[in-house]
């Protein structure tokens, strides 16, 4: 099952700078499912129903190009699955590929850079998703009760502030792009959907007391902060 990074769902349009350049995508298919399905590329967080573009995947190949007026992140869906994967729509050539059970973007600086940090975190993730697994090893070599929780304790709590440090440097250090924005407002609506309300947690907290005033004064970041103070 592809990973769709859920927390993606809810942005509204992120925009770096006005240019009359052009993204050019090219992209190549190994599961037979999709052969002849339809692409499509969706603003992230539009009410809008029409795609930005789409193409056909025709023999596992599929292309699309267009002017790049603002860089954005779009999602790509393929036909109607549900499949999909985040992408920065920005200059030059994108790779994608679409392998089983993994997809692979990159070729353009952005998608490189968001990439390589979904690949850490999802390492990271692995390891804290083995810790069950893990433990009935340890129940099976006759580990003591007591030493498997503190030892898979111990564990747990560095993965988790591991993934916690990696987010937050990801974001400050992409305060200036499309990324940053996007991921922390992805952690919003995390804590949204976790606490089952608008709310920050320490870390969104951290990362907006260190942002930039053009950053706060984005109008998704100023919606969102709204919400949670209503909510005190």
């Amino acid at each position: 099952m592809k990973k769709t990074l859920n927390f993606l769902f809810f942005l509204g349009l992120l925009t770096l700078m006005s240019c009359s350049t052009s993204y050019n995508i090219r992209g190549t298919s190994l599961q037979s499912i999709y052969d002849g399905d339809m692409v499509y590329l969706y603003p992230i967080g539009s009410d809008d129903e029409m795609p930005v573009d789409s193409c056909r995947i025709v023999h596992g190949m599929f292309s699309m190009s267009g002017p790049v007026d603002s860089v954005m992140c779009v999602r790509m869906y393929f036909g109607n699955s549900g499949d999909n994967i985040p992408i920065v729509l920005e200059e030059g050539v994108i790779k994608v590929s679409d392998r089983t059970n993994m997809m692979k973007v990159g070729g353009t600086p952005l998608n490189d850079k968001f990439y390589a940090f979904m690949t850490e975190r999802d390492s990271l993730l692995t390891l804290l998703q083995d810790l069950p697994r893990k433990e009935s090893k340890m129940i099976l070599d006759g580990y003591d009760h007591d030493e498997i929780l503190r030892q898979l304790g111990e564990e747990e709590a560095l993965l988790r502030m591991a993934i916690d440090k990696l987010e937050t440097n990801f974001v400050t250090e992409n305060y200036d792009n499309v990324l940053g924005l996007t991921y922390f407002l992805v952690l919003c609506d995390n804590a949204h959907n976790q606490f089952g309300f608008p709310t920050t947690t320490p870390q969104i907290d951290e990362i907006y007391s260190r942002a930039p005033e053009d950053f706060k004064q984005n109008k998704d970041v100023v919606e969102y902060m709204r919400l949670c103070e209503e909510e005190d």
